[in-house]
């Protein structure tokens, strides 16, 4: 039994010194690369801009949010609006903004049998129907941080850049359990760590669907999102790891680009939110799944190795390390939080 628990040990010390060394290395090779990056763009060019929209049953946050994006400081855009087959004041709302907004356009899809084609289908439908090259996604539910946010986000599209990663931060909702919202932020801050580091790394995999720009022959290249028309969620990130390569993807970090929306206000639907988006992941690049798996797996790994070195054979150098590892990812991730102006709530 002596022999049995002195193996278990000295595997978990093995694990546990493995997992450390791969996180380490995630944040301080590759995580850290954002403390070190500037999206201080300059562009001499000012290309138009299709603002596309999708739009289902958004009557209030169309209310609330368009104004702030028909209002943006740039020369010539249109903010298109996908009405994707909506029951409520969705269409009266948008007829009563093109009134005074020339620049807004609606697309309005119907669906005679009642079955609707998902988010893809009205997202595809309207980044055909936009008129000009230089395509920005983004949701009804959100609003951007400035007037300058498409602006700041076209700047970014220069030299062989043809994709522009925004951030796309949750506002602190005050009706939500502040359990539930601090960890929304410190998840949001952690995702956006993961694309934005390995969009650095030449590695790119995803962007967040609410704050997005590309080039629309992008999108007609690889034929839209007809590879994964099948799965629901992807319009985002499984379009963006379908398209994008190591030379051809830029980050946007500047706080003017940033677009805000509101967090979920119960567990239960923030659970169906990322079940959405869980169900993704395994249609990514294979040498995606196998740097995001080694990621979450080391995780784990690093904390149950430690607990079980601790707990049945205390050692200083284990502490030591695990103290070590604890600080430096502590350091790192509040670092670049500050970066991305955000106050993690713990």
């Amino acid at each position: 039994m002596l022999f049995l628990l002195e193996n278990i040990i000295f595997v978990s010390f093995i694990i546990f010194i493995g997992s450390a060394i791969i996180q380490l290395v995630y944040y301080l090779f590759f995580f850290s690369r954002i403390l070190f990056y500037s999206s201080n763009y300059n562009s001499n060019q000012e290309q138009p801009v299709s603002v596309v929209i999708c739009a289902y049953n958004e009557a209030e946050n169309l209310q609330q949010n368009l104004p702030s994006i028909l209002h943006q400081n740039y020369p010539k855009f249109e903010v298109l609006v996908v009405n994707d087959g909506s029951t409520d004041e969705t269409a009266n709302i948008l007829k009563a903004f093109q009134k005074k907004h020339p620049h807004l356009k609606v697309l309005s899809l119907k669906y005679p049998n009642g079955k609707k084609g998902g988010k893809k289908n009205a997202l595809a439908k309207g980044i055909q129907a936009a008129v000009y090259d230089n395509i920005l996604v983004t949701d009804a539910d959100c609003y951007p941080s400035s007037k300058n946010w498409i602006q700041k986000m076209y700047n970014a599209l220069i030299d062989k850049n043809e994709i522009v990663l925004g951030y796309g931060p949750y506002s602190k909702n005050k009706e939500s359990e502040f359990l539930l919202n601090s960890f929304i932020q410190f998840e949001t801050i952690y995702t956006a760590i993961q694309y934005f580091s390995f969009a650095l790394w030449g590695k790119t995999y995803m962007g967040v669907g609410r704050n997005m720009m590309y080039k629309k022959y992008l999108f007609e290249q690889v034929g839209g999102f007809e590879k994964h028309q099948h799965i629901t969620s992807g319009d985002d990130d499984l379009f963006i790891n379908q398209v994008a390569n190591p030379t051809n993807t830029t980050i946007n970090i500047d706080s003017e680009s940033f677009m805000y929306s509101e967090p979920k206000r119960t567990w239960k639907e923030y659970f169906n939110q990322k079940q959405r988006h869980l169900t993704t992941g395994k249609h990514y690049k294979f040498i995606h799944q196998i740097l995001l798996g080694l990621l979450s797996l080391s995780h784990f790994l690093f904390y149950f190795s430690a607990f079980i070195c601790l707990v049945y054979s205390y050692s200083p150098l284990v502490l030591g390390l695990f103290i070590i590892t604890i600080a430096t990812k502590t350091i790192i991730f509040y670092s670049i939080s500050l970066k991305l102006k955000e106050k993690v709530r713990f």
